[in-house]
């Protein structure tokens, strides 16, 4: 049995009986803390499965998700006209090549002028 800090006891079952009730408690607290992130990383980051499977594969994986995370999320704070990070994060990876400023890429290009000048066809069928 373990009080927790509210006062609470709770009663851990498990098969480790020399290890005491403190620091079998303190290791599910962290495992715990393990889960969270990856349901975190699930949700946020939107990763699915991992590509890799060695520790610096995951590593990796994680690190670039967490990179453009910030650097969406950083973005999007100055952009109060895009109403969700997803649709922010389908706007950036549409343009992604090409060389423009965000306030750009939100408004529509503008249509080039018509030249009165220039030959038009009617290719419509007859």
């Amino acid at each position: 049995m373990v009080r927790i800090s509210t006062g609470k006891i709770i009663r851990i079952v498990t098969s480790d009986l020399d290890a005491p009730a403190q620091e079998i408690a303190a290791l599910y607290k962290r495992r715990w803390q393990i889960e969270l992130f990856f349901r975190w990383v699930k949700q946020t980051l939107r990763i699915r499965h991992f590509l890799g499977t060695s520790e610096n594969a995951v590593r990796i994986q994680v690190m670039v998700a967490l990179i453009a995370y910030i650097l969406l999320a950083s973005l999007k704070k100055t952009q109060a006209r895009i109403e969700s990070p997803l649709a922010f994060a389908r706007l950036v990876r549409a343009n992604l090549m090409h060389r423009k400023t965000i306030q750009n890429l939100i408004e529509p290009p503008k249509k080039p002028p018509e030249d009165n000048a220039q030959i038009s066809f009617d290719l419509r069928p007859t």
